[in-house]
């Protein structure tokens, strides 16, 4: 469950936290600042819960409030870990990447980690025994990143890694 809270634009009035859409809704239309004028605008901080990070790189506000509680908050972990990496690492607008958010290809490793393994399943059986230890996994993984195949970044304290980043 996610904590938000309403912070009013208008300095003559308090704001309040809720947990849901309707909740927001309920307070909000029922809230005057200290001379008896309604409050229409709000900015929507993140309290408490697991998502900040995925709930500030949504740009989450009073305009799209309704998509955290009806589209976002209710996604699985792994579809959340796609989302922030197609907003804060790929670029897209909250729409783009609610649309796009089965295509990105996330591994919690590090980018080296992802490229020895992408090199292990695709080339090292055409590897003569006797040179695989000259394999420099490192160069491939820099060159993996620089080609802009495979990305790496951080998501709530996790490495994760985009195997497909060119192809999203």
């Amino acid at each position: 469950m996610t904590t938000l809270y309403a912070n009013p634009y208008n300095i003559d009035a308090a704001g309040f936290y809720f947990e849901s859409a309707d909740e927001f809704t309920e307070k909000a239309q029922n809230l005057t600042d200290r001379y008896g004028n309604p409050v229409e605008e709000f900015e929507i901080d993140f309290i408490d819960g697991d998502d900040a990070a995925l709930f500030n790189a949504c740009g989450i506000s009073q305009a799209n409030l309704n998509t955290w509680f009806d589209d976002i908050e209710s996604l699985d972990n792994h579809e959340k870990i796609n989302l922030y990496y197609l907003l804060n690492v790929a670029g897209y607008t909250l729409g783009q990447a609610l649309e796009k958010l089965d295509e990105p290809s996330i591994t919690q490793s590090t980018l080296r980690d992802a490229a020895e393994e992408l090199f292990d399943e695709c080339w090292l059986h055409e590897v003569p025994e006797s040179i695989r230890y000259y394999i420099d996994y490192d160069k491939f993984a820099r060159d993996c990143e620089t080609g802009g195949d495979m990305v790496e970044f951080e998501y709530n304290n996790q490495t994760y890694t985009c195997t497909n980043a060119a192809g999203v």
